[in-house]
């Protein structure tokens, strides 16, 4: 802090001063004046502030208390307003639960008689259903034996008229028989008569025309014309579908080699085709005896022998 600086021409008549103070030290002295006044100044406004924002700080608490206070009362009126309805609802409820209840138990009673009246009326309409059906099923019964020995009676009837027929086709089979066998008698004996007299006739002329007798004992079974048009169609289909299918993938899948496939068509063919019938040796050696001998030489008495012994043999 600095006091009054006296004026260097004043006071003493021309006494020189102590200690001489420059400008720059009386700038920098009125710089620390002026700062010192501005920290004084800014420190009262603080205190200032601080005690306004104390003021307002214990105004708040004081509005808040209040606040919190109201609060409470309201909530607490509240929770008195929600449990007075509470009970309210609570005894509206159970007044509307014991109405409910008296209600049912009104409605399981009438249901319960209604249900029994139902219940009877329904046991009374199936024992009448039953003892109805139960008449029915007599009857039906009834009905049915009786249609049972009428049936049993008109079998009886077939069967004895069956018999009847039986017996009569027995004795017409009996009469065929006898007849049939009357009839194979009779053709025996003129077929032997036939045959005695062809070779009768071919002993005393002999022909070379051989007789019927030698040409029957030749005869060969052959097939039909129809049996051969069926055996040449399914030739003639199985050559095409021979042509047209895939032999080695067909040998494959059976699993053999293409040869062996191709030998099992071959015996197959083989075994189903209708062969021509083949003269047998019999015929041929016949044929050449026949021929060996010449018409004259049958006259002879070693032929006339041969030929009674087979007359004989016909008869």
């Amino acid at each position: 802090r600095t006091g009054p600086v006296p004026s260097p021409g004043g006071g003493g008549g021309g006494e020189s001063m102590p200690e001489e103070i420059s400008r720059e030290e009386l700038k920098r002295l009125k710089r620390q004046a002026a700062i010192r006044a501005k920290e004084d100044d800014f420190e009262r406004k603080r205190k200032a502030e601080e005690e306004n924002k104390r003021d307002q700080l214990e105004q708040l608490k004081a509005e808040y208390e209040s606040q919190e206070k109201r609060k409470v009362e309201e909530r607490l009126k509240s929770l008195e307003k929600q449990a007075a309805a509470r009970s309210q609802r609570k005894q509206r409820t159970e007044k509307l639960n014991q109405k409910r209840e008296e209600k049912v138990v009104k409605k399981q009673c009438a249901w319960l008689e209604r249900a029994n009246g139902e219940i009877f009326d329904i046991m009374a309409e199936q024992d009448a259903e039953d003892e109805r059906l139960a008449q029915d099923v007599e009857a039906a019964r009834e009905r049915k034996r009786s249609k049972e020995q009428v049936l049993r009676a008109v079998k009886a009837e077939e069967r004895a008229l069956q018999q009847e027929l039986e017996f009569k086709r027995e004795e017409k089979n009996e009469e065929r028989a006898s007849q049939r066998a009357l009839r194979g008698i009779f053709e025996v004996d003129k077929l032997k008569t036939e045959a005695t007299e062809e070779l009768e006739s071919f002993i005393l002329n002999p022909d070379p025309v051989p007789l019927r007798q030698v040409l029957a004992g030749r005869m060969r079974p052959v097939p039909t014309v129809t049996e051969l048009l069926a055996a040449y169609k399914d030739q003639k289909e199985e050559l095409q579908e021979l042509v047209e299918q895939d032999i080695p993938t067909r040998a494959l899948l059976r699993n053999q080699t293409l040869f062996q496939y191709v030998r099992d068509i071959q015996m197959k063919a083989e075994a189903v085709r209708i062969r021509p019938p083949q003269p047998q040796m019999v015929d041929l050696g016949k044929s050449r005896n026949r021929a060996s001998h010449s018409p004259r030489k049958s006259t002879s008495p070693k032929a006339m022998r041969n030929t009674n012994s087979s007359m004989r043999f016909t008869r």
